[in-house]
């Protein structure tokens, strides 16, 4: 005995009822419910579906879903942060590589000669972290909004690559860094020339990983999200279709 459409349909709102918001993952325990159901129907036909359902859902334990929503996080959380250090370990191979150490060139010889006082500088840079970050919140605010209005599946590979409140953060700490390195020193010339070179290299790697975070992945989630899903790309046709 199989199951009919109308009962995979309310298998789909069982988990969003259990708080499983992402389609990728509905789809992976519909699929494990579902195969569940007609095992027990061809131990017993006479099994009503609800009580079927409700058999395979205690097998999840007292939390329910929540602990295969946190496997895939920490699953998806990895393979993001992969994906980040292959962007930014893009700039250790020629000719990024070139940028990098020019970046950090101009920034060590741009703070010993201009003499900068280390509380303006601070004050800056915080200044400018922060308006990007906010800048980037807003980008994101709107996208979901226009997915919203458009109808879009949630993916949660997707909500961790656009999750940008966690980007934002990681993105103050170069401004944190300075923070606490020069507490005791009024000024950059005051710092020792092997320390001062070290922070500006760390100072740029680390604004090219909020630069890859923010900008560079974002950009190309399309095409990580259909590597990611082989579904992908017909669940979004189907909802375009949909939608005219």
């Amino acid at each position: 005995m199989n199951m009919n459409e109308l009962q995979i349909e309310q298998l789909f709102q069982f988990t969003r009822k259990h708080y499983v918001e992402w389609y990728d993952l509905q789809s992976e325990l519909v699929d494990h419910l579902a195969n569940g159901i007609e095992q027990q129907w061809q131990d017993n036909s006479k099994v009503r579906f609800e009580d079927a359902l409700q058999i395979e859902f205690k097998k999840f334990g007292v939390f329910g879903f929540m602990d295969v929503v946190e496997e895939r996080q920490k699953s998806l959380g990895k393979k993001y942060s992969k994906l980040i250090w292959k962007h930014v370990l893009d700039f250790f191979k020629i000719p990024k590589i070139f940028m990098l150490i020019l970046f950090s060139a101009t920034l060590f010889y741009l703070l010993r000669a201009i003499d900068v006082a280390t509380d303006y500088f601070s004050i800056t840079l915080g200044l400018m972290l922060i308006s990007f970050a906010i800048a980037a919140t807003v980008s994101s605010y709107r996208k979901k909004k226009r997915e919203q209005r458009n109808e879009e599946k949630k993916w949660l590979f997707k909500d961790i690559i656009m999750g940008y409140g966690l980007s934002s953060g990681i993105g103050l700490i170069p401004f944190h860094f300075f923070n606490i390195l020069l507490t005791r020193t009024s000024s950059f010339s005051n710092i020792n020339a092997w320390l001062l070179g070290v922070m500006s290299f760390c100072f740029v790697l680390m604004c090219i990983m909020l630069y890859v975070m923010l900008l560079v992945i974002p950009k190309k989630v399309e095409e990580y999200l259909e590597e990611t899903y082989p579904e992908y790309q017909l669940v979004k046709q189907h909802v375009n279709q949909d939608i005219l």
